[in-house]
């Protein structure tokens, strides 16, 4: 009777066990991941589709990124940086880029993205993924790629859009919300069966620099699927380029500090006017050069004094002489007990 209580407190010791882990690996891993879904609804034969999913260290340790997969080939993925393991301090962020296979799969599509991590403790986090990919509708190329771009210079790309199936199918409107776009759609040429338009999208003079990603929403008189997505793409090349674009400073503990450097290259010679990181106002030094030169490299030292515990994720703002947009850097470390 002893060795059969035993036995029982025993078992219900490792279920009790495995539960609570199990529950304290889905409660961290959906602190770091916000993405519940991804849903790219109704799309072309053709077009590139993109969703981004962020993984951010919220935690005060670091996490180890093991693993990803998908269930179903139509589904694929990478990371920006090519990396597919990768560590995360706290403070740090990485982007997922999953994107849908719409050239060899067709119509409804549903999967499951795995990401699994091992550090600081096991856990997988699984995001569904669907899709209704059209058979009627095609782009090409899959989307309106704008390349570089030199700022404050003009862009331009164009899409064939091919349809086969109601004669009397139309598109009605283009919309956006990016006021430095403007659209352009060509008449609808029938024959055969066929109907083909061309959209060219073009890209102003004020658009800003950085990564531009943005969606075109094609608008139908299909009352069944009125509305066809069309991705955007592009970069607006700076006249002043800032490495690295996310400072990673590490842990600091309280007494110490963390030695780093960031490094700005101009087209044309320039100055600096100032290296500020309000919330780190405290803890925080630049050492700034009042020369005129196209490249600067910057040593910026953070300390652990400012007073606070745990991650953090600020902005450097580097204000150029003459320029009136300033520079923006995201600042990600932690300051550890």
């Amino acid at each position: 009777m002893r060795n059969l209580t035993f036995f029982v407190s025993t078992v219900f010791a490792v279920l009790s066990s495995v539960s609570s882990s199990s529950v304290w690996a889905d409660s961290w891993s959906d602190q770091i991941i916000d993405t519940k879904k991804i849903d790219f609804g109704v799309v072309a034969t053709g077009s590139a589709t993109k969703q981004l999913v962020e993984i951010k260290n919220v935690l005060t340790q670091t996490i180890h990124i093991s693993g990803i997969r998908t269930s179903c080939p139509c589904v694929q993925w990478k990371m920006p940086d090519g990396v597919s393991h990768r560590y995360l301090q706290p403070g740090e962020s990485c982007i997922l880029e999953v994107m849908l296979d719409t050239q060899k799969f067709r119509q409804k599509r549903d999967a499951n993205l795995m990401i699994t991590m091992d550090a600081p403790r096991y856990a997988e986090h699984s995001i569904p993924v669907s899709a209704y990919i059209r058979t009627d509708v095609v782009f090409n190329p899959g989307m309106i790629r704008f390349g570089e771009v030199e700022l404050g210079k003009p862009g331009q790309s164009v899409v064939d859009i091919a349809y086969a199936g109601r004669p009397d199918w139309d598109i009605v409107d283009v919309k956006f919300e990016n006021p430095a776009l403007k659209a352009s759609l060509s008449k609808p040429e029938r024959s055969a069966g066929l109907i083909n338009y061309r959209l060219t999208m073009a890209l102003n003079e004020t658009a800003k620099a950085g990564r531009i990603r943005d969606v075109v929403t094609l608008v139908t008189n299909d009352k069944t699927n009125p509305f066809i997505p069309l991705m955007i793409d592009g970069i607006i090349v700076p006249d002043i380029t800032v490495s690295p674009s996310i400072l990673k400073v590490g842990t600091i503990a309280p007494g110490k500090s963390s030695r780093v450097q960031v490094a700005l290259k101009g087209k044309t010679p320039f100055q600096i006017e100032s290296i500020e990181c309000e919330a780190m106002a405290n803890s925080f030094r630049a050492s700034i050069s009042d020369s005129v030169r196209p490249f600067h490299l910057v040593p910026i030292e953070f300390s652990g004094d400012s007073g606070g515990v745990g991650a953090f994720n600020e902005e450097l703002v580097i204000r150029i002489v003459g320029r009136p947009e300033p520079l923006l850097v995201t600042v990600t470390g932690a300051i550890s007990n």
